[in-house]
């Protein structure tokens, strides 16, 4: 399958794969820095496709805040997720590159993971 970068349902698709590694990992490893790169990977493409779905130009960008703050602009209710993608996104340089600190490094994924399904839930529901 060919995918296209300006089709919110490819976004999907590749979103809700990382999603499930990131569930995988989870299961088989706990709470780890592999966990927390698949889950910011997921929540980043999930986001991506709901703002190219709504006329945003695609930024090949990680940062899930500027990713929020885009989405705040179509759509009040993501508000609520500015947390989840401050630390989410914290988390994820961290481990990202050799050099940052581990020590809190998916300390809290749990609860990542769970605002990361209502902010799953949200953008679908908006399609």
């Amino acid at each position: 399958m060919k995918t296209d970068e300006t089709l919110p349902q490819h976004w999907f698709l590749l979103a809700k794969e990382r999603l499930a590694a990131a569930d995988a990992v989870f299961a088989a490893c706990g709470a780890c820095a592999s966990a927390v790169e698949l889950l910011q990977e997921a929540v980043e493409r999930y986001l991506k496709g709901f703002l190219i779905g709504n006329g945003w130009p695609l930024q090949r960008i990680h940062n899930l805040s500027t990713l929020l703050d885009a989405a705040v602009e179509r759509d009040s209710r993501f508000k609520s997720f500015a947390d989840l993608c401050e630390n989410l996104t914290a988390q994820f340089w961290e481990q990202h590159y050799p050099g940052g600190d581990l020590t809190d490094v998916g300390a809290d994924y749990e609860a990542l993971r769970r605002q990361a399904g209502e902010l799953v839930a949200l953008i679908l529901a908006s399609f």
